[in-house]
């Protein structure tokens, strides 16, 4: 394999440095380089883009949960819904506390639309995985491979994920998603597979003005409740 010797200004980083890599490395970077930017403005990213499957099953999700609780998209998707190339059929969510009777509303409008849970007994779902902080998941019936998982957020940096939403404008649709900075900080620091650092080097690739002052914060906030 041959190498070549280039600079990279890595701007998002801030940090120039040298590397020898592939000509396939080399032309992968030139592919992130006339990918589309992003830009955080008054805490919200307006995008232009075809809603895929993925989308609409989340936007059929959100449609009823925001009825009955507040909501926050995580992880994955998050990088995927801005132009990441990665296979995946879940969708992570945060949800704020949810009383039990409210539950049963937000499981019985799910269920009479044709969604399925993990679980079928809806009190089950409740006591023994919403109040203890398992994560229950939802699909269309009979089709369980497009899933959302959610879970109710407890820890602090969960919360503080929770009560800061990014806004996400396509068209006439909105999405609330975790600050940008708290899913580079999480995917590279705690997650760490090779596809979590993909997906945070994505991130910052992709999106301009992003601040490290918020990654290092939520940096040390993830390491204090995870390690």
């Amino acid at each position: 394999m041959r190498f070549i010797r280039l600079r990279i200004n890595f701007s998002f980083i801030g940090f120039t440095g040298h590397w020898t890599c592939s000509r396939e490395a080399y032309k992968g970077l030139l592919i992130y380089s006339f990918m589309v930017k992003f830009k955080i403005v008054h805490n919200e990213v307006i995008v232009d883009k075809k809603i895929t499957k993925l989308d609409q099953f989340a936007l059929d999700v959100i449609k009823i949960i925001q009825n009955y609780t507040d909501y926050i998209i995580i992880s994955s998707y998050v990088s995927i819904f801005f132009g990441r190339s990665r296979a995946t059929e879940d969708i992570d969510m945060f949800i704020k506390e949810i009383d039990y009777k409210t539950f049963e509303k937000l499981y019985t409008e799910f269920t009479n639309i044709g969604f399925e849970f993990n679980i079928e007994n809806y009190h089950d779902i409740y006591y023994e995985s919403l109040k203890k902080g398992t994560p229950i998941n939802i699909w269309v019936k009979n089709f369980p491979l497009l899933r959302m998982e959610i879970k109710v957020a407890k820890k602090n940096s969960e919360l503080l994920q929770l009560n800061n939403p990014l806004i996400i404008i396509f068209g006439d649709k909105k999405l609330k998603f975790a600050q940008i900075e708290s899913q580079i900080a999480y995917k590279r620091y705690i997650a760490k597979s090779q596809k979590d650092l993909e997906d945070a080097r994505h991130l910052e690739i992709v999106f301009e003005g992003l601040s490290l002052e918020k990654i290092k914060y939520y940096k040390s906030l993830f390491l204090s409740e995870f390690i």
